[in-house]
């Protein structure tokens, strides 16, 4: 099994020294029988479809999920006319607020099943959905196997699944890849393998669009049909239950789970009147518009580098008293790290672009 702590925010200019994000949580499915009782719960049943019309029987028994060498496997499977499967979660025993969430998962084959990984609020039980707010880090209809979505509910989005995106990746049911989320106050953001292709970041944030500002929990499972899964070539009776009849075993494995929390550097200075190692690099205005205006000492070059929420350096500049305005307006709005580095003198600060 591979151990490591990812990388997150590199935030400290151009020394280049590293911000680690922190490992609060993970499962690298090292044991065997049933996944660990202290981290994961099952929902069991058919659930009436679960809401969204599925046909499979959730059980707790190993021949629908299960730890074997290294990997947590769920297995759907046909007995006679009924497709059992599993669904497990980490409800009331393992939930959070902010940070990335990673799955490295291979993807089950065949026509019908609907594989996902995703999270729902804690709310649930008292708010219901979709008030409580849903995360859909990866569906997958294997009627399109190479079609992976993430997907978000609201309030405001729910039902025909209005916060979305699709992007193609190859080799889903042979390889391993990496499912991400990043979740911040300011937005949401889909990878896969490290590639971003979604962010979410509503312009007004009310309950009605952004129900996630408290701790949500982590889900695991393989739907079979249902509104998403069923292919209507092999539909009867006017059910959602379009599963190949050829296919009697879809297996989807998970190599490991990984959960981190956010960490911002220490270095930041909120308040940029402190005296200290960088009192004399400055800008404003703060939030901006597009264009910042350093007030720097007036024969030192500054280099500066901004760095987007996941650590990447999105731009970097030097400036001096003959250039002290920069334009960042190319950049996308939301929160971002400047560090202004100038003769061993060095400051980070949030800068927030709207």
């Amino acid at each position: 099994m591979r151990t490591f702590i990812g990388i997150f925010l590199v935030l400290l200019s151009i020394t280049s020294q590293a911000q680690r994000d922190s490992l609060i949580w993970a499962d690298e499915f090292t044991g065997s029988g049933l996944p660990d009782s202290t981290f994961w719960s099952y929902d069991k049943g058919y659930g009436n479809g679960w809401g969204n019309s599925e046909i499979q029987l959730y059980t707790q028994n190993t021949s629908n999920v299960r730890q074997d060498s290294g990997l947590l496997i769920i297995e759907a499977r046909k007995m006679g006319t009924t497709w059992t499967s599993a669904r497990i979660k980490t409800q009331k025993k393992f939930s959070f607020t902010y940070g990335k969430v990673v799955f490295s998962a291979r993807l089950p084959v065949g026509i019908g099943t609907w594989p996902a990984l995703w999270m729902l609020g804690e709310s649930i039980t008292t708010s219901g959905w979709p008030s409580c707010g849903e995360i859909d880090v990866m569906e997958n209809a294997g009627k399109n196997p190479g079609a992976i979505r993430s997907s978000l509910h609201t309030m405001s989005s729910y039902g025909n699944t209005m916060n979305t995106k699709v992007i193609m990746v190859d080799s889903t049911t042979t390889r391993f890849h990496e499912y991400e989320v990043l979740w911040t106050p300011e937005k949401i953001q889909f990878s896969v393998d490290g590639n971003l292709f979604y962010t979410y970041n509503p312009a007004s944030k009310t309950n009605l669009t952004w129900p996630f500002t408290k701790p949500f929990f982590l889900i695991m499972n393989i739907a079979m049909g249902g509104t998403y899964g069923s292919d209507v070539r092999y539909e009867t009776g006017g059910l959602k239950n379009g599963i190949d009849p050829a296919l009697t075993l879809a297996r989807m494995e998970i190599d490991w789970v990984r959960v981190y929390k956010l960490i911002y550097p220490a270095s930041i200075d909120e308040n940029p009147g402190n005296e200290g190692s960088g009192k004399n690099l400055l800008f404003t205005p703060n939030p901006s518009s597009g264009k910042i205006k350093l007030s720097i000492p007036a024969t030192r070059p500054v280099n500066g580098v901004i760095y987007n929420l996941t650590g990447t350096d999105v731009f970097h500049f030097q400036a001096n008293s003959n250039s002290s305005e920069v334009d960042v307006s190319f950049l996308p709005k939301g929160l971002y790290f400047l560090a202004l580095t100038s003769a061993g003198e060095t400051r980070t600060q949030k800068l927030v672009l709207q």
